[in-house]
């Protein structure tokens, strides 16, 4: 298998051998670079490539942290070596197919969705149907066969070799000749059972024997049973030539669901392994350009809510945001949108003030359309983004989520983490409930869980790790607001309150729906004592108060 990565600068004629030229783009004479991630099988070397995201090369330029990846187009037995030696063939694998069924589930995901959506396959390149026979379908449909019959297969085994040794000691009387010792017959030429040809065993070796090639091959996990002889070396490249025929000689032999089914799938691969070396197999595509709307549809799977309105995603201005979703707020009793941002990026690269800007542009349109609603009489009555007295802006929260590889390149954790420090950005200073005062945070995510987390069918998985990640950037920031501002509880004397000292005032209270004659105050550490100078003789009580 070949190892290719997105955005790597390649020596333009190794690409050539590998890769048909409309899936690389030539930089200057020397380099090109590849703008795809996914599978393609060519033909004419009769090799599988595989081109891996480009979070896989780390900032020094090395793939998975070790490798020039130069050297993993033809890999030299040193390189095949070393990727043994440490199990990152496997790896390789693993991630190759997850990444195959990732692009495959982001197609039936907006094949037949509308049509703003369907901008989306513009980017995906394939010539395969919907129920594709590719090499590597073929190859993870064996494989799932393997692993999920091995009681099958043991009761095959156990079947055949019961009776294989067992003495008929009325045979061996009546034809055997005897040594007499102490007057007691000994018999050394035994006879046994013989069995006809066990055609379920015949299966099963070849069976194992492919799995066993195919292995040298994709280097993924299979140790075949020890009370086999398989079929191995040249033989199975014999085998490999007229194994069809080989199969139709047995095909009426087997009246099981699971071993009819079994010998289909052998059928499909020695099949389309005498298409290969006839030139009839024509090559096979599944590539997707741009990786980053895979990306935003993974982790949008895993944090947004499809359910909202269109209107919520797809803004006026043309823009459109990766991911939303209503949670609580960090004023308790009221709801807010969470926007969110996914940035694919290579390890070095960080978050510009480009993607700044436009995080909060996105924020600021969520505010106006619900604004919109709220003026019409429309707006959910658990969403508040704006209240009348004050006219103060609760907070909407807005988060950027970045991917890295795991080092254990473990698909298992999330490892889920902030980065830094929210960054702000205002109009006027010490104003937290105003319009215009915006926060956005960042978080990494372990790549692999991402990508496994997609695919899986686990629907608790998938639920528990939504309200535990939605829960977490909320309790983030609500510490960070607890750390940066003081809050108090404020209880005027009447209603005058708020127009007396509207101008000193404004921006920094708040009265959330749960409080009847109280408010808000926010300010920033340290605090402006001045301000509770010119307040106090207008004030009931005044309580220290923290977000929670």
């Amino acid at each position: 298998m070949i190892i290719l990565f997105e955005e790597y600068q390649y020596n333009t004629e190794k690409l050539k051998q590998v890769l048909s030229d409309r899936y690389f783009l030539p930089l200057n004479s020397i380099k090109s670079k590849v703008n795809y991630v996914g599978y393609y099988f060519n033909p004419t070397i009769n090799e599988a490539v595989v081109i891996l995201p480009k979070v896989f090369i780390n900032e020094k330029s090395l793939a998975f942290d070790e490798f020039d990846p130069e050297t993993l187009i033809f890999q030299s037995d040193e390189i095949k070596e070393q990727l043994s030696m440490n199990g990152k063939n496997k790896i390789v694998f693993e991630i190759s197919t997850w990444l195959y069924r990732a692009i495959q589930q982001f197609n039936k995901r907006h094949f037949y969705n509308s049509i703003s959506e369907n901008q989306f396959l513009n980017q995906v390149v394939t010539n395969l149907e919907e129920k594709s026979n590719t090499e590597l379908d073929i190859i993870l449909s064996l494989l799932k066969f393997y692993k999920e019959n091995q009681a099958f297969f043991t009761f095959i085994s156990k079947s055949a070799h019961s009776q294989k040794n067992k003495i008929n000691w009325h045979k061996t009387i009546n034809k055997k000749q005897p040594i007499i010792q102490n007057n007691t017959p000994i018999y050394f030429d035994l006879a046994t059972t013989r069995k006809k040809v066990n055609y379920e065993e015949e299966l099963l070796v070849l069976f194992y024997s492919t799995l066993n090639f195919i292995k040298t091959k994709y280097a993924f996990d299979f140790s075949p049973p020890q009370n086999y002889e398989l079929i191995k070396g040249q033989q199975f490249e014999n085998v490999l030539r007229k194994g069809c025929r080989i199969l139709k000689s047995i095909k009426y032999k087997y009246y099981s669901d699971k071993m009819i089914s079994l010998y289909n799938l052998l059928y499909s691969f020695f099949e389309r392994s005498e298409n290969t070396q006839s030139k009839k197999q024509i090559e096979e595509v599944l590539l997707i350009k741009d990786f980053n709307i895979v990306f935003e549809d993974m982790i949008d799977d895993l944090i947004g809510d499809s359910k909202l309105l269109p209107e919520l995603k797809n803004h006026a201005d043309g823009k459109q945001i990766d991911h939303i979703y209503k949670y609580k707020s960090l004023i308790i009793e009221d709801d807010i949108y969470f926007v969110g941002d996914s940035k694919y990026y290579k390890p070095q690269n960080n978050i510009g003030k480009y993607s700044q800007a436009k995080q909060f542009t996105y924020a600021k349109n969520v505010i106006q359309y619900n604004i919109d609603l709220f003026n019409d009489n429309k707006l959910d009555k658990q969403i508040r983004y704006r209240e009348n007295l004050t006219e103060g802006y609760n907070i909407t929260p807005n988060f950027f989520i970045s991917s890295f590889v795991n080092k254990e390149f473990d698909f298992t954790k999330s490892e889920l983490d902030e980065i830094g420090k929210p960054i702000m950005q205002s109009h006027f200073e010490n104003r937290l409930f105003d319009r215009d005062t915006l926060f956005v945070q960042s978080y990494n995510i372990n790549f692999l869980f991402v990508l496994s987390a997609y695919l899986s069918n686990n629907s608790t998985l998938k639920s528990n790790f939504k309200k535990d990640t939605q829960k977490k950037f909320r309790e983030k920031l609500v510490s960070f607001m607890n750390d940066k501002y003081h809050f108090y509880i404020l209880e005027p004397n009447d209603n005058s309150f708020i127009e007396k000292h509207f101008k000193l005032l404004n921006g920094k209270v708040y009265k959330p729906t749960h409080l009847t004659d109280e408010l808000i105050l926010a300010l920033e550490k340290p605090d402006q004592t001045d301000i509770f100078t010119k307040i106090q003789s207008d004030i009931k009580t005044k309580k220290e108060y923290n977000l929670t």
